[in-house]
């Protein structure tokens, strides 16, 4: 199962199994030698570009607009769709919590991985 409810900041719990970081960049808060409490792999490809980041945080497009232009970019990516391929496959044995720095999964791109993770399955 794929998991997102959880963001970085969420406390690490058995139930997680495979905890993923997809963000582009690393959190700064986070002491290097920490990070390997927090997260067991950084798959940074399945995170927006830089371009897209920018645009939806600094309120050029909406939710909406980011989430179709995001899902284009992961499509149109052969080592994200590899990616989401693997993470569709270990889903079938243990949970893998997908981690960002949101709060709230729905306005989150880890949930859209999911859901194209979720789409490749059937």
């Amino acid at each position: 199962m794929i998991k997102t409810k959880k963001s970085i900041r969420s406390s690490k719990g058995p139930e997680d199994g495979t905890r993923i970081l997809i963000t582009r960049y690393v959190p700064r808060y986070i002491k290097k030698e920490e990070q390997k409490d927090h997260w067991d792999k950084w798959l940074v490809d399945l995170s927006p570009s830089r371009a897209l980041h920018k645009k939806y945080k600094g309120g050029k497009i909406t939710w909406d607009v980011f989430a179709q232009m995001f899902r284009d970019e992961i499509r149109n990516n052969e080592k994200s769709m590899e990616l989401c391929r693997q993470l569709t496959k270990e889903s079938l044995n243990k949970n893998i919590t997908l981690l960002c720095f949101e709060d709230d999964e729905y306005i989150c791109h880890r949930s859209l991985v999911r859901e194209i993770c979720e789409q490749m399955r059937n």
